[in-house]
């Protein structure tokens, strides 16, 4: 492990050695296809013969392993190589105000084993934060990582978080130390944070829709509501890392209190928290729904509506359509401010694409201009329901700079 976590303080041969290491294993495991040993050398500028001798050392620690052979016209094939993606492993984590989640992957980025604990509860204590640690303990106990290579573990949760101080403001402030400083005594591993709105942004910049443009809003449509900004190629943080609260942004039409203690923010029209509300206040005025058939009223979650929706039930269809076009409207003001080429749609909202594509649209045409209007194109996740631990775990390659 010291090929990554070690720092390099002194400039002897030795350390320039290691970040030449360093920089072979980024640009294969950055590469979309193996390379031959001169392929290397070129990318990193390094002689033939010093590479080789690096690269053999790399191939007798593991790290990398040979796939295949170049085709050529004639001669002898060149072997190809590529970092081994079970040389090591990222650790992913999101904390949300109902349920945790941890998810392993390999330096390829691909799932290798999730734990969760749905009946997990986020509150502001120090009894949730040791639940937090024994839930991360417990679960690399069971997933068989233990004594194998961990680089680190990513985490977003939700709340204002500071990424480069490692603060957690809304949860877990009682610390006289940052929460990345009070992990790092309770684990072997680096822990980063982050928002779970700003991971979520991170996954569709490396792995989604976002991958290949500069310039889009990733929204988070869960029980809240948040907003990734990613601008010129980057995630927009903010000066404390603060940016994106799109549900706290006034273009609400209603007076409902926020938990934030304001009127008028968007979340308490656009979230899973107001679509559940809304469920049941069109209930007690007399609508039906056939949720209520096997539930009773106060057992139903945003996720069986979205669910109930997609599979036709028609008030489930229209307060999911109705949020579509307020988020929407919302949108396309975000465009004629920021003029981004894409919206994605995340979160567990995103699972009712068909519901929502339409009004989503309808609520844009509204409000943003016609010309950036144009120019932006709707998009829904693809990544799946891993999306957020796949973002945090990308965090730790990221700053590894592995991806």
């Amino acid at each position: 492990m010291d090929l990554f976590q070690r720092d390099i303080e002194d400039v002897n041969n030795e350390s320039r050695q290691l970040a030449q290491k360093r920089k072979i294993v980024s640009l294969l495991n950055k590469s979309e296809k193996p390379l031959t040993i001169p392929g290397i050398c070129k990318k990193v500028k390094l002689s033939v013969p010093t590479g080789t001798k690096l690269i053999n050392e790399l191939i007798e620690r593991n790290v990398i392993i040979e796939s295949g052979k170049k085709e050529t016209d004639n001669g002898r094939r060149p072997s190809l190589y590529k970092v081994d993606p079970d040389y090591a492993y990222s650790i992913g984590v999101v904390v949300l105000l109902k349920g945790i989640s941890l998810s392993v992957f390999n330096l390829e980025m691909a799932e290798s084993i999730t734990f969760e604990d749905e009946h997990f509860e986020l509150d502001n204590s120090p009894e949730c934060l040791e639940r937090v640690v024994a839930f991360v303990l417990d679960a690399i106990e069971k997933s068989g990582l233990k004594g194998k290579r961990i680089l680190g573990l990513g985490m977003g949760i939700t709340g204002r978080v500071n990424s480069g101080t490692g603060y957690s403001y809304n949860y877990f402030n009682f610390l006289e130390e940052s929460l990345t400083d009070f992990f790092a005594k309770r684990f072997s591993f680096p822990v980063y944070i982050d928002n779970d709105t700003h991971v979520l942004g991170v996954a569709e910049q490396f792995f989604g829709h976002a991958r290949n443009i500069r310039n889009a809003f990733v929204v988070n449509m869960s029980r809240g509501l948040g907003l990734a900004i990613i601008a010129n190629g980057e995630i927009v943080v903010g000066e404390q890392g603060f940016a994106g609260e799109f549900g706290h942004m006034q273009f609400a039409e209603s007076n409902k209190l926020c938990l934030c203690g304001k009127r008028g923010c968007l979340g308490t029209e656009v979230s899973g928290y107001a679509l559940e509300q809304n469920f049941q206040e069109q209930v007690d005025v007399g609508e039906t729904s056939l949720l209520m058939v096997n539930r009773s009223r106060d057992k139903i979650k945003y996720g069986h509506i979205l669910k109930a929706a997609v599979d036709g039930d028609a008030l489930a269809i229209s307060l999911v359509h109705n949020m579509g076009f307020k988020i929407g409207k919302a949108l396309g003001n975000m465009i004629n401010f920021l003029n981004p080429g894409a919206i994605i749609i995340g979160g567990e909202f995103a699972r009712a694409e068909e519901v929502l594509i339409d009004s989503i649209k309808s609520g844009m045409t509204h409000t943003a201009l016609l010309l950036p209007l144009r120019s932006c194109e709707l998009m829904f996740s693809s990544i799946g329901t891993e999306a957020a631990s796949k973002g945090a775990a990308a965090i730790v390659l990221r700053n590894l700079k592995l991806i």
